[in-house]
């Protein structure tokens, strides 16, 4: 099981964050991104590893950068990739 499969098809509520720590391949989950209740980014550790994990509405959750756990700077850097990532993401919407 990956860490996408704990993920509901949607946004993911607030009340369903610790769910999502108590799962047995989490070890971690924050948010970078609500909107209202709904969590569209958050940063998740996984055994070693960093995950940014972004929620498009047409796609879906998906892996938006993953990085080596163990250093502040890891962290940063998935949150800096998340806002890049949804900024690329609003543009694109803005065209349609």
């Amino acid at each position: 099981m990956t860490v996408l499969d704990s993920l509901p098809p949607r946004p993911l509520r607030s009340s369903e964050l610790q769910s999502l720590r108590d799962a047995a391949s989490v070890t971690e989950a924050a948010p970078l991104g609500i909107d209202d209740d709904d969590i569209r980014a958050l940063a998740v550790q996984a055994g070693e590893t960093i995950h940014g994990l972004g929620y498009d509405p047409d796609t879906g959750w998906t892996v938006v950068d993953s990085r080596e756990a163990g250093d502040p700077e890891d962290l940063a850097a998935v949150r800096d990739s998340l806002k890049t990532w949804e900024a690329r993401r609003a543009a694109v919407d803005d065209e349609e």
